[in-house]
């Protein structure tokens, strides 16, 4: 995710403002014309840089707290990751409640 939204919706976005470019060059007097094959190149590189990004692994470094979810109607719970080697600490009931 980029920006709290998915990666096929950053790279759709980032995709036509390219394209929205490449036509309003073409429609100047007189038109600068980019070679498709060059369009391509620069579109498959974004795509690429996009998808490093998008699909990052999530990580926890110890003393972070992060909550872990449950389904609806049970309670949430918390917990922190704890420096190796010890195991970290007991869940809690998110919230305190």
């Amino acid at each position: 995710m980029i920006f709290g939204r998915p990666q096929n919706l950053v790279l759709a976005a980032v995709t036509g403002v390219f394209n929205v470019i490449v036509l309003v060059l073409a429609a100047l007097v007189p038109p600068i014309v980019i070679p498709a094959v060059v369009v391509g190149a620069v579109n498959l590189a974004l795509a690429a840089i996009i998808a490093v990004v998008a699909y990052q692994p999530p990580t926890l470094l110890p003393g972070d707290t992060f909550t872990v979810q449950t389904p609806k109607g049970q309670p949430n719970y918390e917990t922190t990751v704890a420096e190796p080697p010890r195991a970290d600490a007991p869940p809690v009931v998110a919230g305190g409640g």
